[in-house]
């Protein structure tokens, strides 16, 4: 059972995701395209998702499975405003809206009601606009490794929440960031230009962040306070911390910052969840 589920519900689809990454920074070379990174991560993090459940009636019964769906949805429009490369608040502002709409489609628990779904919406929108821009500035291989590290949070939280099925396509997108890393990494080592996540894959880690971690809030069944799952959508934005006055200017300083930065938020909310889980099964048996 354990090897199925590395093999077809995070191995596989990470290999998916990573081949479409690859194939996106060829056509960014040969088209006005600007990579296909956004559509990478939510392919990876929908296959998985599928290898977990049927897509048969998920809008009746694995609603939960709107997550995957919306964050894909969110990716294909996103990469295709590529088109508009130099016209980059445009770009933003499609992204934005296309992630409101993602966000009013997320049909699942806590989450019936329509204005809590379009500030939910705001809200991931203005994170994936602050993260757009770091991404855009930092075309290496610590941006994305940062990125795989904040992911880490929302699919730990999933499963200390109960919900697995959640948690595995988390962590396999982590697992595809840190491939991509990987390869940038090689990239860089051989003075090779690092084309980076792009705008797509910038909005898309902050959808699944968002989206993600408000999905497992709708499916908590172990009352985690809802500030540790905010804490979690925004684990990404630690990238931020490598910006700051005194570290931006310095290459390796600003690589480390970045990455201690998503590392300390995801650490802290995974702290956070665990310390309230031993609080409450203690006070249980006094």
């Amino acid at each position: 059972m354990e090897m199925e589920i590395l093999l077809y519900a995070i191995a596989l689809p990470s290999f998916v995701g990573v081949m479409f990454s690859y194939c996106g920074n060829l056509a960014r070379k040969i088209s006005v395209l600007t990579g296909f990174n956004g559509c990478a991560l939510a392919a990876t993090l929908l296959l998985s998702s599928m290898s977990q459940e049927s897509l048969i009636q998920f809008a009746s019964q694995n609603r939960w499975l709107w997550f995957p769906l919306t964050t894909f949805m969110i990716a294909v429009l996103t990469d295709a405003c590529g088109l508009f490369k130099k016209i980059m608040p445009l770009r933003i502002y499609i992204a934005c809206a296309v992630i409101i709409l993602g966000a009013a489609l997320l049909l699942i628990p806590s989450w019936d009601n329509l204005s809590r779904r379009l500030f939910l919406g705001v809200a991931v929108g203005g994170c994936a606009t602050v993260l757009v821009l770091v991404v855009e500035k930092r075309k290496c291989f610590s941006t994305s490794l940062a990125l795989s590290f904040s992911l880490i949070a929302p699919s730990v939280l999933a499963m200390l929440s109960g919900f697995a099925k959640l948690a595995i396509p988390l962590g396999a997108v982590a697992f595809c960031l840190g491939i991509i890393s990987l390869i940038e990494l090689v990239r860089q080592m051989r003075g090779r230009k690092c084309l980076g996540l792009g705008v797509g894959g910038g909005v898309v880690v902050a959808s699944i962040a968002g989206l993600g971690s408000a999905t497992g809030f709708g499916y908590d069944t172990t009352n985690i306070p809802i500030w540790i799952w905010v804490l979690s959508a925004a684990a990404p934005l630690g990238l931020c911390l490598g910006e700051f006055p005194g570290i931006c200017s310095r290459q390796i300083p600003s690589a480390c910052a970045r990455i201690c930065g998503c590392v300390i938020l995801a650490v802290v909310a995974i702290l956070m969840c665990v310390l309230f889980q031993n609080s409450s099964a203690s006070s249980l048996y006094k």
